[in-house]
């Protein structure tokens, strides 16, 4: 038996499904260490008295912390979007972006609100709709600001985006219509810390301590066996020598003896011929020794 099945739905439904979601938004909810545990009821009730002017919107919780939003219209989605996160004193909640296949165990927050200014954008740009259809090559538009929708000074457009920090961000734009390209450029403003390696929010890949962690260990762990492989080598050059040394001490004890025989029956000191990969230092201690004999005997004869 297999571990699971596979089954196909029906495609009309699904997008029916789909359909029903798209005032929606996730909220996740954090608490600080030792604060009393929220209910979904105690949450929604804190969350009417903040929101009085919403009718007709529900929460469901997912688990992990996650709750998802449903709103009656796309103006009230967009309103409690654009605030990004609420105090709930204790605690805060924080609101996502709405996407399919969505799962609590499997999330890293990378979207964030940013405010946008859409540098030496011309006045007859300057309606709400064209600058959320401009805004949104850059992500999604939830607001434009009262100075912009006033049209209190024209030195830029600023509008409320929600952006995939993941993605590129692009400093300008070129904005076509019939028969004309406008260039502009763009500014962001208090762009959060963004990690790309762990594609998470808060903090920068320079300063990501999990990574210096990583490196810190990978770093050590070469450390440890490169000492490893050194000590190996010193032990096998240090094996090598004393091998070496015991080997030539025999050398020149079978020498010495070879020498004294000679001397003893009156014979010229034999030539000894050694074969060893180490024939030169074997040949001068051959010759220091056979000079050490032939001044021991002629003290011998001096003293007869």
């Amino acid at each position: 038996m297999g571990n699971s099945v596979r089954v196909k739905i029906s495609q009309a439904a699904y997008e029916s499904g789909l359909a029903a979601c798209r005032f929606n938004l996730y909220g996740r909810l954090t608490l600080h260490k030792g604060d009393t545990p929220l209910t979904t009821l105690a949450l929604k009730s804190k969350l009417n008295n903040l929101w009085p002017q919403l009718q007709n919107w529900n929460l469901i919780p997912l688990g992990k912390g996650f709750f998802e939003f449903n709103f009656n219209s796309l103006d009230d989605m967009r309103k409690i979007w654009a605030i990004g996160v609420v105090n709930l004193k204790p605690g805060f909640i924080r609101f996502y972006c709405w996407t399919k296949d969505f799962t609590p165990k499997a999330q890293t927050q990378t979207h964030a609100q940013i405010w946008v200014r859409l540098m030496q954008l011309p006045q007859e740009y300057w309606g709400k709709q064209t600058i959320f259809e401009i805004a949104s090559g850059l992500g999604t538009p939830l607001t434009i600001d009262d100075a912009t929708q006033n049209r209190r000074f024209g030195l830029f457009a600023r509008v409320l985006i929600d952006v995939d920090l993941s993605e590129k961000m692009y400093e300008s734009m070129i904005i076509e219509r019939e028969g004309h390209a406008l260039a502009i450029v763009i500014q962001y403003e208090r762009h959060p810390l963004f990690c790309a390696h762990y594609k998470s929010i808060c903090h920068n890949i320079q300063s990501c301590s999990r990574l210096n962690d990583d490196a810190n260990a990978q770093a050590s762990k070469k450390a440890h066996n490169m000492s490893h492989k050194v000590q190996f080598k010193y032990n096998f050059f240090n094996k090598k020598n004393v091998q070496l040394s015991v080997h030539k001490s025999a050398e020149a004890n079978d020498v010495e003896q070879a020498q004294l025989h000679n001397v003893a029956v009156g014979n010229k000191p034999a030539q000894v011929l050694i074969h060893t990969e180490h024939q030169e230092d074997t040949f001068n201690l051959i010759q220091v020794m056979t000079l050490r004999k032939k001044n021991m005997l002629k003290t011998s004869m001096n003293l007869e």
